[in-house]
């Protein structure tokens, strides 16, 4: 049995993996600035802990990663919207936040698995991206890379503590996760935006010419890729892709999930700047190379895009009342 602090732990993600740990029997305390509303059934868990505060105190994260053995860091600005309209609160959160989290962690001997983002590889367009492959980024100018720029830094960092201080960490680099308990729908990333259009019959949007292409995970196939990760010896000091090879656009996405869910709306097209401003860039394919994953803990995706996509559908219908 390990204690261990989960940073964005009353998240998305960051909810699953204090379910999984608690099932695995650990003690595991959360720190997030969201209601906890995704973790209300843990609450009663006595080796179970949620703190509501922010994650840029510095002051309690000393306080909590006292007598911890791990720390799973999730907490971050991940919306793109954020990007281009308040970067300086994505970098003092994803990027500052973290590297005093991490400085806390060594002085404390805490292992570290840390979320990082496919969005690293930036726009590099030879894909399948393996782990080590090269990042392509727009101008410093322009605010939609604010957040590749955090992520990546602090993998840089990682490595750094590794290398002149011992710490063992693992990364992982999430190419789309989703499922039950995504979002706030309408915000963030592009399955709620859809989903609360759908659900709300209006007009769903689609940027630009969507012929974008994304992949998709499913939450669970994702979490116990996380999991497994961090329990992995061999795994240490490396960084992961989680993800899948399956293709989707966008356009492809918003027409696959309405015949799933037997919507009615129509869809349209909308320019990126009619959104985001013109301080935005997009990716024109985001595909992983998993082979290395595969190869470390035997591990693949189960659930299928079409059934993922049915669940979550079913998931905001019944909570909805719809």
């Amino acid at each position: 049995m390990k204690n261990i602090l989960v940073t964005g732990g009353a998240g998305f993600l960051g909810s699953y993996i204090c379910d999984e740990l608690l099932k695995l029997g650990h003690r595991v305390t959360a720190i997030d600035t969201a209601s906890g509303e995704k973790i209300e059934h843990l609450m009663d868990d006595k080796s179970f802990k949620f703190i509501r505060d922010s994650v840029c105190d510095l002051s309690l994260m000393k306080n909590q990663m006292r007598g911890k053995d791990m720390l799973f860091h999730l907490a971050a600005i991940a919306d793109p919207l954020k990007y281009v309209t308040n970067p300086l609160n994505v970098m003092e959160v994803d990027l500052l936040a973290a590297i005093n989290i991490f400085k806390i962690a060594a002085e404390n001997k805490i292992k570290i698995i840390f979320s990082s983002t496919s969005e690293v590889f930036g726009r590099n367009e030879n894909v399948p991206w393996s782990e080590s492959d090269d990042r392509v980024l727009g101008a410093t100018s322009i605010h939609r890379w604010c957040y590749s720029t955090s992520k990546a830094a602090c993998e840089h960092f990682l490595f750094a503590l590794h290398k002149q201080k011992k710490l063992p960490f693992v990364i992982y680099r999430f190419f789309n996760a989703y499922g039950p308990k995504l979002d706030d729908l309408g915000h963030g990333r592009v399955i709620p935006i859809f989903l609360k259009q759908f659900l709300h019959a209006e007009q769903i949007t689609v940027h630009g010419d969507g012929k974008q292409t994304r992949t998709f995970i499913y939450v669970d196939d994702a979490v116990d890729a996380v999991i497994k990760l961090a329990f992995c010896k061999k795994a240490e000091n490396q960084v992961f892709n989680i993800g899948t090879s399956k293709e989707c656009s966008m356009h492809k996405l918003a027409k696959l999930m309405k015949k799933i869910g037997r919507f009615n709306s129509k869809i349209k097209f909308i320019k990126h700047k009619d959104v985001f401003g013109k301080s935005y860039e997009d990716i024109p394919r985001r595909i992983p190379d998993t082979s290395k994953i595969n190869k470390f803990i035997k591990w693949k995706a189960k659930v299928s895009f079409e059934e993922g996509l049915k669940r979550t559908i079913n998931y905001y219908r019944e909570k909805k009342g719809l």
